[in-house]
């Protein structure tokens, strides 16, 4: 006989996203994000001195239901982090701390934290409005386009950071190179190598502020070096960004594809399945339109290796033949 699930599991089965979704995570998860949105909203406008005069109360209650709301939310998914799916979670103990170190529940932290600075008494309402609007990372649980960008940086952390590793490589020589050259001209502008490390970043990444400009001739050919040089260097970093990126999108499809054909094998497939399963789709970062087409694609397949009187699945006929 099944157990019934405990409360702790059933809280868990809300936040846990390696778990198949339902209606109370979905309705959870869209709530919490509609009031970030307008947590946010609300910072932007109460800086506006006229606004936050004359809607102060409103911007107050605002604040006090969204800091309660975010607190219960980082506190339930805290106390059911052991029923998460991943072992790691596990201990009663360190499974929750090691869960309240991952960057996500960090970001929910962050998240209550202006509530706490204020009960110690922080008054800068600068810090603690920066702090307010770092709710908008929060956000990043919700969307599955972050979580897929964030799978590119993880799988390219290496080739990212050997670019950006030559980036700084080039922003130091660039700079050094361009304070020799420059300096006796134009002594009050490229007064130091740091200062013309600021010129070489603007110019490689084809900023262009025009506060530094190169005046002597040699300085203006090396200028037009460094600025063909940040093009070629932006063009790298992107095509590496845009390639891992395609590849990680080819990755959740045949992901997707698999559990699907997984799904439907063995047993009978009604039309209403088809909606759950591209719902699957929606959470896996699959477009509409290329879940539909591979719903269609597997569902077809699955009804033709299965008999069309009594449907039930058709023997292989290397099977049929022994």
């Amino acid at each position: 006989m099944r157990s019934m699930p405990t409360l702790r599991q059933r809280v868990n089965a809300w936040f846990d996203h390696d778990l198949p979704s339902n209606w109370g995570g979905r309705l959870i998860g869209g709530f919490v994000a509609l009031l970030i949105v307008v947590n946010v909203s609300s910072v932007v406008l109460e800086s506006v001195e006229s606004l936050r005069e004359r809607h102060f109360a409103t911007f107050w209650w605002i604040e006090q239901i969204s800091t309660a709301v975010f607190t219960v939310e980082y506190l339930l998914r805290v106390w059911s982090a052991p029923d998460r799916i991943s072992a790691r979670f596990r201990a009663p103990v360190w499974g929750r701390l090691r869960y309240a170190s991952q960057p996500f529940s960090l970001v929910d932290l962050v998240a209550i934290l202006p509530a706490i600075l204020g009960m110690l008494g922080a008054d800068d309402l600068r810090v603690l409005r920066l702090l307010r609007l770092l709710r908008m990372l929060k956000l990043t649980r919700h969307s599955t386009a972050f979580a897929l960008l964030w799978d590119v940086f993880r799988e390219e952390a290496q080739s990212i950071g050997a670019v950006l590793f030559m980036l700084l490589i080039t922003l130091i020589m660039s700079g050094s190179i361009m304070y020799m050259l420059e300096s006796d001209a134009q002594p009050e502008v490229f007064s130091s190598i740091p200062a013309a490390i600021w010129w070489a970043l603007v110019t490689l990444t084809t900023v262009g502020y025009g506060d530094m400009v190169p005046i002597t001739p040699l300085g203006k050919i090396f200028g037009g070096f460094v600025a063909v040089v940040g093009v070629c260097t932006l063009a790298l970093f992107s095509g590496l960004l845009t390639v891992s990126f395609m590849d990680q999108l080819r990755l959740r499809r045949e992901q997707y594809r698999s559990l699907l054909r997984a799904g439907v094998a063995g047993r009978q497939i009604r039309a209403r399945d088809a909606a759950a399963m591209e719902q699957l789709g929606a959470e896996m970062g699959v477009s509409r339109r290329d879940a539909e087409a591979m719903v269609g694609q597997v569902l077809a397949d699955a009804a033709a290796d299965r008999c069309p009187h009594c449907g039930q699945p058709m023997p292989h006929p290397a099977e049929a033949a022994k």
